[in-house]
């Protein structure tokens, strides 16, 4: 099932009329990215990564970071404390749940990733550190391990992007570069506390959490829900302050004080979880969470749904580049104009075309775009009066709908002709109905793609008639990664 564009997004952007050192390459492409940024791409996020063992206090995880990495996570949440291993006090940093309670050394745990990604060149990761350690301690003993392993260039550098000016790079320009571990630190257990604006708490290239990313609560009574932010950075906050950085998005969907976390997770991490998504933090932040963070990321209550589906949804579906003839612009006019052919076909719009004889309806073509706009050529996502569940009518600006041949019930093939007809009150094959999804295009313009619910095919700008006064617009297969 494809994520839905949920509707107060949808209602919106319809209110406005607005359908936002190199190292050799080693086999790295960074192709499965297609053109998105660090902020434009999901990853699933393990809460208390290190914490798989032991029953007291009780674990988070069932797998340790070596088994997350290779299922897929490349999100990690580490807690590090400065713990004393010796009666002479000789100090080590240490992955705990407290003071009391170690798993695993930082610079092990630590070592893991950077094992993995020399492994895998086309991959990034991403580790949240929940610090208590000093500053020393800590930024000594990511440079021991980065030394040890031969990958200092491998830490993300944000002066090398300038990301406050210029935004997060894209990610297949940090493959390329090799720049593919991006850490994270929420204070330093020497200081005393200051504002998240004071830059002394950023430490070369270990990025200040609070000045980059926005995150929702943890605790909750009963499922997460709701997409409240855990501290003063709202969750739809875009961009930072003073900058041009859109911040990094976690979606924490864990609840930290339960006693037995492996017994909620289940519940957290199926339908739950999509449909917090889909109707809560969507909505709230304008876009995907970038880190959907969970407790035993390979449990859940729902057939065919766990996290890393639904991450792995939300990138399939989130960034979409041309070209491609079932890819449209939607402009403040309503006109839709398909994208694919903008350098030798520019300014192909969607068109109420020409009448039955019957005078029942009409077919629907493409033309070039008027200016100013004709009826003909405006149209509308609208939600039907019965429960579409989810689906919008595309509706032309004399008030009919765009619709799917029938075919005798029989889903009609690729390539065929669309019409527009009366907006019925219930047709229960779907084929007045369409699901809208978002994909970003070259250049950051916002484009959409429309999947018919009957058919699961979409909306597209017939190639073969592009250069006609009057071509089609027919059904074809949907963009993919």
């Amino acid at each position: 099932m494809l994520r839905r564009l949920s509707l107060p997004v949808l209602s919106l952007l319809f209110l406005a009329a607005m359908l936002p050192t190199p190292t050799p390459a080693v086999a790295a492409s960074g192709s499965k990215y297609g053109d998105a940024r660090l902020d434009q791409w999901s990853s699933l996020t393990t809460h208390n990564s290190y914490a798989n063992s032991g029953a007291l206090p009780p674990r988070n995880q069932s797998r340790n970071i070596s088994r997350q990495l290779d299922d897929g996570v490349r999100g990690l949440m580490l807690d590090t404390y400065d713990i004393a291993y010796d009666q002479e006090g000789n100090v080590d940093l240490m992955m705990c749940h407290s003071t009391f309670a170690c798993f695993e050394s930082f610079r092990s745990g630590l070592g893991t990733v950077v094992d993995f990604l020399k492994a895998h060149p086309d991959e990034v990761v991403t580790v949240f550190l929940e610090n208590y350690a000093s500053r020393a301690s800590l930024t000594e003993a990511v440079s021991d391990v980065l030394e040890a392993k031969n990958a200092k260039n491998l830490l993300f550098s944000p002066n090398q992007y300038d990301i406050d000016k210029r935004n997060w790079p894209r990610l297949r320009d940090m493959v390329s570069d090799n720049r593919r571990l991006v850490v994270f630190q929420d204070k330093w257990g020497d200081d005393v506390p200051i504002k998240s604006s004071d830059g002394s708490k950023e430490y070369g290239r270990l990025m200040y959490t609070w000045n980059r990313t926005v995150e929702t609560l943890y605790d909750y009574d009963g499922r997460p829900s709701g997409c409240a932010s855990r501290n003063s950075n709202p969750v739809g906050q875009n961009p930072m302050p003073g900058t041009a950085l859109t911040p990094l998005f976690t979606m924490n969907q864990f609840d930290s004080s339960v006693l037995n976390p492996e017994a909620k997770a289940p519940g957290d991490n199926g339908s739950a979880l999509k449909n917090r998504i889909d109707k809560d933090c969507r909505p709230a932040a304008g876009r995907n969470p970038n880190y959907v963070a969970v407790n035993f990321y390979e449990q859940s209550d729902t057939g065919g749904v766990t996290p890393m589906s639904v991450v792995n949804e939300l990138n399939r579906n989130a960034h979409i580049f041309p070209p491609h003839p079932a890819l449209w612009t939607v402009t403040s006019n309503k006109q839709f104009i398909g994208q694919t052919y903008e350098t030798t076909a520019p300014n192909r719009c969607m068109v109420r075309g020409e009448d039955f004889p019957d005078g029942s309806g009409g077919v629907v073509t493409q033309r070039a775009c008027a200016s100013p706009a004709p009826s003909s050529q405006q149209w509308a996502g609208t939600l039907p009066p019965y429960d579409g569940k989810g689906y919008y009518w595309i509706k032309a600006g004399n008030g009919y709908c765009l619709t799917m041949p029938w075919n005798g019930g029989t889903p009609p093939a690729n390539g065929t002709q669309l019409f527009w007809w009366p907006c019925e009150g219930r047709w229960f094959s779907g084929n007045q109905l369409w699901e809208i999804m978002p994909a970003d295009q070259y250049g950051g313009r916002r484009a959409y793609y429309f999947i018919n619910q009957w058919t699961g095919k979409c909306l597209t700008l017939d190639p073969a008639t592009t250069g006609g006064k009057a071509g089609k617009v027919t059904q074809d297969v949907c963009p993919t990664r």
